[in-house]
């Protein structure tokens, strides 16, 4: 998702810490909240497997800090890999179910389940999960792209949205605060940019236009096509991550992720975020054990470490997507708080899509790679 030059890298990296620090609310209040470890039939088994991690996910998304405690606390050296986008990552592990990671973070559910239906994901022990089960919201427990979350488990949440540049774009505009603003007019014209992901794409579209973002009705996706065909003249790219051309100001509107946003804005205040009226798309960012892992219970070690209270308010505080875990809310600031898309009602959550059989099976899936096909040519 963040590929940059090492030096913007390491200074945006700087810069995060800075405010990551600034952005949550006080500590963890040492001992307010249980710790449950581990049983010792998964410690056992860590200590026969060694003492690595090999982990496959964003780069510079996470705050290395949490890696850094886990290796500290448990003696495990993490090794990371990084993959560009989703799609690449799931290639991976098809032509290669044997590759070696035993973790893979940051993806999204329908990866997820595209994965476990090849047969490539390992089940997750809930026995060796005692923090999850304990800490994860009970509404999050049964999501319908993994009833009982049994081989994916769902570290926080995701609304697809989108990040404009206030020096540049009009907040006074008929337009904003509706998907409008990307399709309509051509005042931002070569200064937007849309996610380079034909679901996503095509989502917005369609919601726009008053339809599920999940939609396979033939008529309604052609609509959506004749709209983002109309649309890509006025494009500067179709980019999955836009931080740069954001940050740079080569661009000043980009349909993004709500936490991508927020963690560009940390560096730009001038960066905003909207929840467009017509609702969107919604789910999991999630992770999993891969048919691959050779440290399986190792794996299991770090999950349940992620569901630590001062864990993931460490991990929320830093990503700015909003919280699974029950507590974690409560350390976030006001200011985070007050960010579009973290704090979701239950009314606009009514509006918005979560995940559908048909976004990855049948006629309404062939029909959305074709039309994706023909607007990417």
């Amino acid at each position: 998702m963040k590929k940059t030059h090492c030096l913007q890298a390491a200074i945006a990296l700087f810069v995060l810490l800075f405010f990551s620090l600034a952005i949550v609310a006080p500590a963890v209040a040492a001992g307010k909240y249980k710790d449950y470890p581990v049983p010792k039939e998964c410690l056992d088994q860590v200590r026969k497997e060694g003492s690595k991690l090999f982990i496959y996910d964003w780069a510079e998304w996470w705050p290395e800090e949490l890696f850094k405690n886990f290796s500290k606390e448990f003696g495990v050296k993490v090794v990371r890999d990084h993959y560009a986008d989703t799609e690449e990552m799931v290639t991976k592990l098809k032509l290669n179910p044997k590759t070696p990671y035993d973790l893979i973070l940051g993806a999204g559910a329908v990866d997820a389940v595209r994965l476990n239906e090849m047969k490539l994901l390992k089940p997750l022990n809930h026995a060796w999960l005692p923090n999850m089960d304990a800490y994860l919201m009970d509404k999050y427990k049964n999501m319908p792209f993994d009833p009982g979350n049994k081989y994916q488990f769902i570290e926080s949440l995701f609304y697809t949205t989108y990040t404009y540049n206030a020096k540049y774009v009009d907040e006074n505009d008929p337009l904003m605060g509706s998907w409008g603003l990307l399709f309509k007019g051509d005042k931002y014209k070569g200064k937007m940019t849309m996610i380079d992901n034909g679901f996503e794409a095509i989502g917005a579209a369609l919601k726009y236009l008053g339809y599920s973002y999940t939609s396979d009705n033939e008529k309604e996706l052609m609509e959506a096509k004749a709209l983002l065909m109309a649309q890509k003249p006025k494009l500067a790219a179709y980019d999955s991550w836009p931080s740069r051309l954001l940050k740079d100001e080569e661009v000043w509107l980009s349909h993004l992720w709500i936490g991508d946003s927020w963690w560009l804005s940390r560096e730009k205040p001038e960066i905003k975020g909207v929840m467009p009226k017509e609702g969107t798309y919604y789910a999991g960012n999630t992770g999993f054990i891969p048919k691959g892992s050779k440290h399986t219970a190792t794996a299991h070690l770090f999950i349940n470490y992620l569901f630590r209270t001062e864990v993931n308010v460490l991990l929320v505080g830093w990503i700015g997507y909003p919280p699974v875990h029950k507590h974690t809310m409560e350390f976030m600031s006001d200011e985070m708080k007050a960010w579009p898309g973290f704090v979701i009602d239950e009314a606009y959550q009514l509006k918005c899509d979560t995940f559908d059989r048909r976004m990855i099976e049948g006629p309404g899936k062939e029909l959305r790679d074709k039309i994706w096909e023909d607007i990417k040519k």
